[in-house]
């Protein structure tokens, strides 16, 4: 039986209605300020999801009340009696040992765990960034009967089959969500920091920021009308649902597209702009060469790891094996680079772009904001492009 197009109207017009309340509440409340929202550091996986959760897991950190958060983390995951609390150690980006993809051993894990008994704890996090081959397996053989590990991604999704290699679910790894797991200890931490208000705060702002990336009301009451909206109109709202990533994918296509003409129109006739055809892999996006540079040169912008629904940067791609770095940043020095990082494929690369959450997503869907950046990013690849034409040319 066909679904009435009133009650998908109807279904949509009603949860706007929520969603409009809930900001109007958060706004009242003071949640939209949020110190990571503002200084832009939604997106660091590692400069600020892995560094903040580190901080409150080590009994050493600053907020100064030892292995409290540590022990309430340990008995979420029921796992109490693997570490040695008084003798632990928490590290960040920690070398197991040199990676070796052909022994299946090495590399650095993100979070890493350690008691004076030698048990240890292994944290992968997995927000934006693609995994490396084989790493969670790496992960897995390291310390062998005396290690866990942990995939921990915004909803709890698994490592990928390259990651894994022959490790299994459950079984030589766990999953974790920023959504059910580590949001339910932020809560704890909450309560035990509830004499310590610097330090509560921090932890509150951080767990709204936590809400804001996986797409949830802060205020039960509405979550629980919302739920109710959904089962009321179960098929409908199934059918929006199925939809959403297709016309995310479909409308970023579009801005991209929009860029590529403002480019094309800028540039001059001897550049080549090209999109990538499926924006829904890994690190496409859209990519100018000239046909007086080499081939394997060309600014770039890039998904990191997918542009619709991730961070994206944009850069020089010029591979460190063949090309001369210092040469490369003195073709640049036209350009403020500060802020740049570099890579062995990216001689320098910027962060730039970010539809990681539905409210920055949500600006493909309105022309005038879309429109303003389609200008934003076309003229900084432009500016690129420009300085870069005549020097890469003799190379």
């Amino acid at each position: 039986m066909e679904i009435p197009t009133v009650t998908y109207k109807k279904l949509l017009n009603d949860t706007s209605r929520v969603i409009r309340h809930q900001e109007e509440i958060a706004r009242l409340k003071g949640e939209t300020f949020n110190v990571f929202s503002i200084l832009k550091m939604e997106h660091r996986e590692n400069e600020t999801h892995s560094t903040f959760l580190g901080e409150i897991l080590n009994p050493k950190g600053s907020h100064g009340l030892g292995s409290i958060f540590l022990q309430r983390f340990l008995e979420q995951l029921d796992i109490q009696y693997h570490i040695d609390i008084a003798s632990v150690e928490v590290k960040l980006e920690e070398a197991l040992s040199k990676r070796d993809d052909i022994k299946v051993s090495g590399g650095r894990v993100d979070i890493f765990i350690k008691d004076g008994n030698d048990n240890t704890i292994c944290i992968e996090n997995k927000i934006y960034a693609s995994d490396q081959n084989v790493q969670i397996a790496r992960y897995c053989n390291f310390n062998s009967g005396k290690n866990k590990v942990y995939y921990l991604t915004l909803e709890g999704a698994e490592p990928p089959m390259y990651s894994c290699g022959d490790k299994k679910l459950d079984v030589d790894f766990f999953t974790l969500s920023y959504k059910e797991d580590i949001i339910k200890w932020l809560e704890q931490c909450q309560k035990e920091a509830t004499q310590f208000a610097i330090l509560r705060e921090t932890i509150y702002q951080y767990a709204i920021l936590i809400k804001k990336l996986t797409n949830q009301l802060s205020n039960q009451k509405m979550e629980k009308e919302v739920k109710d909206l959904i089962a009321a109109n179960y098929k409908a709202a199934t059918v929006i649902g199925s939809n959403i990533r297709k016309i995310e994918l479909e409308y970023t296509g579009k801005f991209i597209s929009e860029i590529k003409e403002a480019l094309e129109f800028s540039l001059s006739k001897d550049f080549d702009i090209n999109v990538d055809p499926n924006l829904d892999k890994n690190f496409t996006g859209i990519s100018i060469s000239n046909k007086h540079w080499p081939t394997d040169i060309r600014v770039k912008l890039e998904g990191s790891t997918k542009i619709p629904w991730h961070s994206s940067y944009y850069g020089v791609v010029a591979h460190i094996d063949k090309y001369d770095r210092q040469k490369i940043m003195d073709a640049m020095k036209a350009i403020d680079l500060e802020g740049f990082k570099d890579s062995d494929f990216w001689p320098c690369y910027k962060y730039i772009l970010d539809f990681s959450t539905t409210d920055k997503r949500a600006r493909l869907f309105k022309a005038t904001e879309r429109e303003a950046l389609v200008k934003e990013i076309a003229e900084k690849l432009e500016e690129m492009a420009n300085v870069c034409e005549i020097p890469f040319t003799n190379f």
